[in-house]
This record gives structure tokens, sequence and C-alpha cells, in this order.
């Protein structure tokens, strides 16, 4: 029997790699997005995707929104709607995992480099960075954290971001390994990958 994994925000960008990388690894995969009917941080809609599961092996939470404004102008509903996909979604979408996984399952909270260094160095991302940051308190057991730098997707657009860049499959193949049983004995890690010691 395939192993099954769950992916938030698998329409787009690092999603869609991590899709196509377990897919290509023998994964039966389900993406959870707003653009494929379920928002993530909305509780009720949460429950009834996994309610769906028969089997549940891998989380992979990339679901993310950035609205990029400093923050003497950033509205409540644009910090909310950036606070709630990664960090409220992370935790409804980690607590139905957690509730259907069986020993030796994993999850993959897809955070970013931005919260590691911290909002003075990514000025107009205040809301994004502080969920990014929050992401690394959920951490723990069996459960690990990839902190990518510039990532080449859509949303790099609108961050403004120059530089080196990693490519989404690039990092899709870290997540893809840290879901599968051969990194089983690494545990509430924040894994940080950094374009600029990548090739690509």
């Amino acid at each position: 029997m395939k192993p099954a994994a769950v992916v938030t925000g698998g329409s787009g960008g690092v999603g869609r790699a991590v899709i196509e990388t377990l897919a290509g690894r023998g994964w039966d995969t389900v993406s959870l997005s707003r653009r494929e009917g379920t928002d993530v941080s909305d509780e009720a809609q949460v429950k009834k995707a996994f309610g769906r599961l028969e089997r549940l092996d891998a989380l992979v939470h990339c679901a993310a929104v950035l609205v990029k404004a400093e923050l003497r102008e950033l509205t409540a509903a644009d910090w909310d709607a950036q606070v709630d996909s990664s960090l409220r979604g992370a935790f409804l979408c980690s607590r139905e995992a957690f509730l259907r996984m069986k020993p030796g399952g994993s999850i993959v909270l897809v955070s970013s480099l931005s919260g590691v260094q911290g909002a003075e160095k990514f000025p107009g991302m205040a809301a994004y960075v502080a969920a990014k940051s929050g992401l690394a308190g959920l951490t723990g057991i069996r459960v690990n954290a990839v902190s990518p730098g510039a990532v080449d997707t859509e949303m790099l657009k609108i961050a403004g971001v120059e530089g080196p860049r990693l490519q989404p499959a690039a990092v899709a193949g870290i997540i893809a390994w840290l879901c599968s049983p051969e990194s089983s004995p690494l545990s509430g890690a924040n894994l940080r990958l950094d374009p600029s010691d990548s090739a690509a």
C-alpha cells in the first residue's frame, strides 16, 4: 500500500513541487488549498477534509499568504490572513494529523529564513515573518520544519526579494526526505535552506 500525504498549499509554489516529488516517489497525495476548496485556517473545513482520509502517513504544511505592507499601513484583516494561513493552519492541520497518524508518521512545517532572521531584514513582511517564526514553536516530536530562503515562486515576486534563489523542486526533495522513514531519527529540527549555498 502506498504511503499517503496531505500537502497544504499544494496548488502553487513549493506545495505543487512537493506533490509532484512525493507522487514521483510512490506516495498518494491530497492537496488542501483555498483554490481547491479548503481554507486551512477554517476549523470546520479542515475537519471535513481530514475526515475524508482513509489513512495518513505525512502532513506537509506549505500554505501561506503574503501581503506586503509597512506595519503602520497593515490592516488587521491582512495581518489575520497571513497569520491564519501559516500558523493557525499549521495548528489545525497538525491536530487532525496527530489524531490519524500511526507511529512513524511525519509532519513537516514549511517555515522561512525570514522567520529566523526577523522582520528588520524583510521590510513590509512583519505578519508573514511573525507567522513563520511561530511555526518553530510547533516543531516537536517527529515534527520538523524547513526554512528556505528565497524560492523561485509567485510569492517571491510579491516579496520583491532579489539575489540567489532556490528552485521549488530542490526544497521539495528535502521535504520528501523528511516525510520518509529514512529521516525517522530526526525530530524537532528546523533545517535552514540557504539559496546562497545552492547551485540553483
